[in-house]
Parts: C-alpha cells; sequence; structure tokens
C-alpha cells in the first residue's frame, strides 16, 4: 500500500510496539557497542594517518569523504523513500506490495548508480583543477575520489538490502555488519601502511574491498530476515516507481540542504585556506561526527516504532515517542557536548599535540549546539511518516545556500578564519530545527507549535553547565595526562547524572525511561 496509512480494525499497534520495546535496549546496546568500535578505531586511524601521510594528505582523505557524501545523498533519499513504504507494508502485512516496494527501489537504486558514474568520471579527471590538491597527490587524490565514490554507489545498492534488518528491530545484525566492513577497511590500511611505504593508494583500495564486503553482509542479513521478500524484475511497478521517487526526490532535496549546512565546510576550507588547514580541521570533525553516531544509536531504533505507530494510526503513540525522544536525546546529548567543550583544549593536546590545542574555539564551535540540532533527530521520522518532506526539503536547501553565503562572510570577510565556518554553519542549523522543524512537526501531531521547546531547552542548559564546569575546573587544575583528564570527565559525568535524573526529567519521563529499562514483554 502506497498512500497514507489507514487505521483497520484487524490490524493492532500492541504486537509491534511490545516488539520495538522489547528490543530497544538491546538495540541501543548493539549500536553502542557499534559507536564504541569505530569510535576507538577512529581515535586511532586518524593519528595513524597524519603521522604515515602527513597533514596535508590526510586531508585529502577527508575532502574526499566530504565530496562523496554530495553524491550520497541519492543513497540516503532512496533509503528514507523504501524504509516508509515498506516499513508500512510489512507491518499491514501486505507482502505482495511489499514485494513491488523492494524491487522497484532497486531497480530504482541501480539506476542511480548508473547516472552517478557520469559526473563521478568527471569530477575526477578535474579534481586537481577544481580544489587545492598538492602537485605530487594529484593522481593519487583522483583514484582515492574515484575509489571512494564507487565505494558509496555500492553502499547505496546496499542500503536496499540493509533496511530490512531496520525494519524488523535487529539491528544487532546490522551492526555486525557495519563492523565487519570498517574492521576490513582499517585492517587492510594498517597492513600495508606495514609491509609497504604508506600512499593513498592503499587507503582507496581498503574503501573498495570493505564496501564489497558490507554488500555480501547485507544480502545475507535480508535474505534472513525478509524470506517473503525475493528478486524478481517482473516486480518492478510502475505505481510503485511514482510513489518511491515522488518522496525520494524531495527527500534528495533536503538532504542537498542537510549537506550544505553539515558537509560544505571542509570545501571552503580547502577553497580558502589551502590542504593543510584542511588536515587540521578535517581531524577535529571527528568529534562531531563522534556525536552524530552516538545519536544515530537511539534515533534510528525510534524510526521503525515511528513507523508502525503510523502505519496504524496510533497518534497518539507518536505524540509520545516525539515528544519524550526529543526531551531524553537532548539531555543525554548535553553531557558528551558539554564534556567536549569544556575539556576541548586538554583533549586536542594529549590527543593530537600541542600544535591542535588552539582548535579548542573551533571545537566549541562544531559540538556546542549538537545537544539541541541533534535531539531534534526523531521528528525527521515524524515528517517522512506523513510524507511531507517537500516543505522541509525546500527550506533545508534555501538555508543551506545561505550557510555557504554566511561561512564566506564570517571565515573571510571578518576575519573570523576556519572558526567563521564552523560558526555560519551552527547559525543557520540551529534556525532551521528550532525555528521550523519543530514547529512543523508539532503542526503534523496537531499540538501546539512551541510543544517541543521546553524539551530542546532541558538539552541547551545542560550543556551550558557541563561545558562551563569543565572549562572551570581544567583552569583550575590543569590536565595533564588521560587519567587526570578522565577523573574530571567521569567526575562532571557522575553529578550531571544525578541532577538531571531529578532535576531535568519529569516524573513521567522517568517512568518511560524505566519501562524502556525493563524488557520484559507486556501482557
Amino acid at each position: 500500500m502506497m498512500g497514507n496509512a489507514s487505521s483497520s480494525a484487524g490490524i493492532t499497534v500492541a504486537p509491534m510496539a511490545d516488539i520495538a520495546r522489547a528490543r530497544f535496549v538491546s538495540n541501543v546496546a548493539s549500536n553502542a557497542s557499534y559507536i564504541v568500535l569505530s569510535t576507538a578505531l577512529m581515535l586511532w586511524y586518524i593519528p595513524f594517518l597524519v603521522n604515515h601521510l602527513g597533514v596535508a594528505a590526510y586531508g585529502m582523505v577527508a575532502l574526499a569523504n566530504s565530496l562523496v557524501m554530495y553524491g550520497a545523498l541519492v543513497g540516503t533519499s532512496l533509503n528514507v523513500s523504501i524504509t516508509r513504504f515498506l516499513a508500512i507494508d510489512l507491518n499491514q502485512g501486505d507482502d505482495t506490495s511489499a514485494d513491488r516496494t523492494f524491487n522497484t527501489a532497486l531497480a530504482l537504486s541501480i539506476f542511480a548508480c548508473s547516472a552517478l558514474l557520469v559526473p563521478v568520471g568527471i569530477l575526477t579527471y578535474f579534481l586537481p583543477a577544481l580544489f587545492n590538491v598538492p602537485v605530487e597527490l594529484e593522481r593519487a587524490t583522483q583514484f582515492l575520489f574515484a575509489s571512494v565514490c564507487v565505494a558509496f554507489l555500492v553502499t547505496i545498492l546496499s542500503s536496499n538490502f540493509a533496511v530490512a534488518s531496520v525494519i524488523k528491530h535487529r539491528f544487532d545484525l546490522r551492526n555486525i555488519v557495519r563492523s565487519l566492513a570498517l574492521l576490513t577497511r582499517a585492517g587492510i590500511i594498517a597492513i600495508c601502511f606495514m609491509v609497504w611505504p604508506a600512499t593513498l593508494w592503499q587507503v582507496a583500495a581498503a574503501f573498495l574491498i570493505s564496501a564489497m564486503i558490507e554488500l555480501a553482509g547485507d544480502v545475507v542479513v535480508w535474505r534472513r530476515l525478509t524470506p517473503q521478500l525475493h528478486l524478481s524484475h517482473r516486480n518492478i511497478d510502475r505505481r510503485h516507481f511514482r510513489a518511491l521517487s515522488n518522496l525520494g526526490g524531495w527527500s534528495a532535496v533536503n538532504q542537498t540542504g542537510a549537506l550544505l549546512l553539515m558537509q560544505v565546510d571542509l570545501v571552503i576550507v580547502n577553497a580558502m585556506f589551502g590542504a593543510e588547514m584542511t588536515g587540521q580541521y578535517g581531524a577535529v570533525l571527528l568529534f562531531p561526527a563522534m556525536i552524530h553516531t552516538l545519536t544515530e544509536a537511539v534515533a534510528t531504533v525510534l524510526s521503525p516504532a515511528i513507523m508502525a505507530r503510523y502505519a496504524v494510526g496510533d497518534i497518539d503513540g507518536m505524540r509520545r515517542i516525539a515528544s519524550h525522544s526529543v526531551k531524553l536525546l537532548g539531555v543525554a546529548l548535553a553531557l558528551p557536548v558539554g564534556l567536549l567543550c569544556g575539556f576541548g583544549g586538554p583533549l586536542l593536546y594529549l590527543w593530537l599535540g600541542p600544535e591542535f590545542a588552539h582548535l579548542n574555539v573551533l571545537l566549541i564551535l562544531l559540538v556546542g549546539h549538537l545537544a539541541v540540532n541533534l535531539a531534534i533527530r526523531p521528528l525527521f521520522y515524524v515528517v517522512t511518516a506523513y510524507n511531507q518532506v517537500k516543505v522541509q526539503g525546500l527550506l533545508t536547501l534555501l538555508l543551506g545556500l545561505v550557510n555557504i553565503g554566511l561561512a564566506i562572510a564570517l571565515a573571510g570577510w571578518s576575519g573570523w578564519g576556519i572558526a567563521g565556518v564552523a560558526a555560519a554553519a551552527a547559525i543557520v542549523w540551529t534556525i532551521k530545527n528550532c525555528l521550523f522543524l519543530s514547529s512543523y512537526c508539532a503542526s503534523l501531531l496537531r499540538l501546539p507549535w512551541w510543544s517541543f521547546y521546553a524539551p530542546l531547552t532541558a538539552g541547551a542548559l545542560g550543556t551550558l553547565a557541563i561545558g562551563s564546569a569543565g572549562m572551570l575546573v581544567s583552569k583550575l587544575w590543569q590536565p595533564t595526562d588521560w587519567l587526570t583528564l578522565g577523573a574530571m570527565a567521569v567526575t562532571i559525568s557522575v553529578l550531571y547524572s544525578i541532577i538531571a535524573y531529578f532535576l531535568s526529567l519529569s516524573r513521567s519521563d522517568r517512568e518511560l525511561l524505566w519501562s524502556i529499562l525493563d524488557r520484559r514483554p507486556r501482557a
């Protein structure tokens, strides 16, 4: 069924809600385990690349990843589309429609990948002329960019199979595949660097091989979780094609704007300040990336729960999930965000060396707003469930263009340097999420337009308190080693957790939290 959900009497929300609730903790734990693994690898991986390749060469790796994200928006948009329609079909028990949705989405992905090969080839050829690439790295950077592009095209195909683990609440299987791909990439690079002189060519090969392994793993998981789905060109349906491409098209517009908000900074830094500064900026970007990944650990688990409730017309359930999840996410995110803001200087000094310690202001600008802007993440799924991405997409695209102009103005004309690029994204992103998305989502759920402002405020205040405490403590007792820094962070974390539990969370928030942690199925 490609239209809106109905609330027929034959469909009950209780079983699906119970499955989602029963698997919530295990899914979040699985996501958290993947985050720990990926974070540990990245903390080793970035200094490893910088030390073996040099800052300028590492900047090319970060730049290639950033540029490829613009092509990956096609895959992300199609993934949004197939997740919505396939979740509705499977939750309503319509296997015939689900089979058509899957095969049509896969055909769309193959067509999109084929179409993207042309711009990928053109951009690869002209890459040294378009960006600030060291002369001695031009050919290697071209190969790296082409390889990362092909890897992302493979990921676009893989995402059609990976969506089964999301809809079926089996994030554990999804994360096993992702972990295997991540370990493969890091392992290949480490072995190559130990056996041969370090080059960008080896990094490129690692991206390709890990992408193929991830595709194979996703296919195996898809086959196990959704045996009712089959690969067949006969199930490619014109009606499903229109519905998928319509939502996918507007999702692409929204993703384009989001990338102009979140991924254009490295391109601007490279154009205005050169390869060396690109490498420094790219290294610090690990921390906002970690916060994003941490958010996804929880937010992605909410997606199938929201879609399941929409499929059966449980609007009250959607309201409860949206309201509580925004507040709980904000309060939780305030802890890592506040710690990074408060201890940014000592952290950069110990991790990358004294030459990076001056980037603590940049780090604050990159992460300081995330407790608010990422707490809003569950509301994206509400907008998608209602298939109302058009307005959101147009506004996000407009604000993405505004972000480019503001970043250039603050970085160049105002003399803020690379800090101006980060500040522009923080300002525009906050305007988009706080002033528009929260109000728009409230109207879709038929709530007062200000309904999500109070939950967002809790995260903002928590970030401010933790960041201020961290700065004060680090100024009074300068941490000179990891043990001291860790002890300070743990002390503040314990105090904040106690205060937040009793002051920031309402009684209903605490009851919901404990009900989630209680994994016993309800009668």
